[in-house]
């Protein structure tokens, strides 16, 4: 065998070794680590862990203050108005109330419109007031109150005398209060347009009232217009159940109507519109009280217990404090 010949194809071809032999080396390690890997896994017990954890995204979006204007409120303490429903219409006036809970740890003022049967949809573009149509209620209506000046709402729910002095009563102090002195407005509704079929979005015409998402839309679009120095934050339904014939509960994730989508589909078309707005979205569907919490906090099929109410109110504060940190 001749040595020196051998020896100089090799330092001929010295780069080549090199990196065959640090390829044979690569691989030994994948291998030994894939064994080790496979052994420590086989010993893991995963009877106990929750796998629909695995499948949660929470759909949160925090947005900071953005306002570059000049200083509309000269007023040191904070000012939040509240719109929705049972979320923040529940004990109202007490302790116990979410939107009441939000303004002490907020240590902000709190004006309270919620309305607890209302929607945030409405059922028509119209409204009934001979009949005390709740579509008086609804978010765009209220909105247009202090935005666009449409106090005649507040005239004729009072001439056709079908309200009640409490519906008078939320129409009135929103005709009455002054929303530049307003730093924030919060804005929730439950499960109530789902179970309602109110519909959940109209690609034709994005502002549509009568549909979830085009309510939405169309009243933050006059808030941005008219105030664009208040923080819009909007909370997303928690999760809830639909109440059967026979009074048995069914899962919400589960059950359309009208093949409008299930709750969570509500919710995620809620996230878009305030995804493309830049305001602030609190998931409480998959992030606050999803369905592994449900029967923890939900007093039926959708109202929220004390308990449930401190939980959002923290989450509110996640979105509020982030606002507070890149405030000018």
């Amino acid at each position: 065998m001749n040595f020196s010949r051998i020896i100089a194809v090799l330092r001929k071809n010295i780069i080549h070794v090199v990196f065959v032999l640090l390829l044979i080396l690569i691989l030994c390690i994948i291998a030994l680590r894939l064994h080790a890997w496979d052994n420590s896994a086989s010993s893991v017990d995963l009877s106990d862990v929750d796998s629909s954890a695995f499948d949660r995204e929470v759909l949160d979006y925090f947005t900071p203050y953005t306002y570059s204007g000049d200083p509309v409120n000269d007023q040191d303490e904070t000012v939040i108005a509240f719109f929705g429903n049972s979320p923040f219409a529940d004990d109202a006036g007490t302790d116990d109330c979410l939107a009441e809970m939000i303004g002490d740890l907020a240590d902000a003022t709190v004006y309270n419109f919620a309305v607890a049967d209302s929607t945030l949809a409405c059922e028509d573009t119209e409204i009934d007031y001979g009949n005390g149509d709740r579509d008086l209620f609804g978010l765009y209506w209220l909105t247009t109150l202090y935005t666009v000046d449409n106090d005649v709402l507040l005239q004729y729910a009072k001439e056709y005398g079908s309200y009640s002095t409490e519906d008078i009563a939320v129409l009135s102090m929103l005709c009455n209060l002054d929303f530049t002195d307003v730093d924030v407005i919060a804005i929730m509704y439950d499960l109530s347009d789902y179970l309602e079929v109110r519909k959940m979005y109209s690609y034709e015409e994005t502002t549509d009232i009568t549909r979830f998402a085009g309510a939405l839309e169309a009243s933050i679009d006059l808030i941005q217009t008219y105030y664009p120095h208040i923080q819009i934050i909007v909370m997303s339904p928690t999760y809830g159940y639909v109440v059967a014939a026979d009074g048995s509960y069914q899962d919400s994730a589960q059950v359309t109507f009208d093949d409008e989508g299930t709750l969570g589909s509500y919710v995620q078309y809620e996230a878009d519109v305030c995804y493309s707005k830049f305001v602030s979205f609190v998931d409480n569907y998959y992030g606050t009280i999803s369905v592994e919490e449900a029967d923890a906090y939900l007093l039926d099929n959708k109202h929220i217990s004390v308990e449930g109410r401190r939980l959002l109110a923290e989450r509110f504060m996640e979105a509020f404090e982030y606002y507070l940190k890149y405030q000018a």
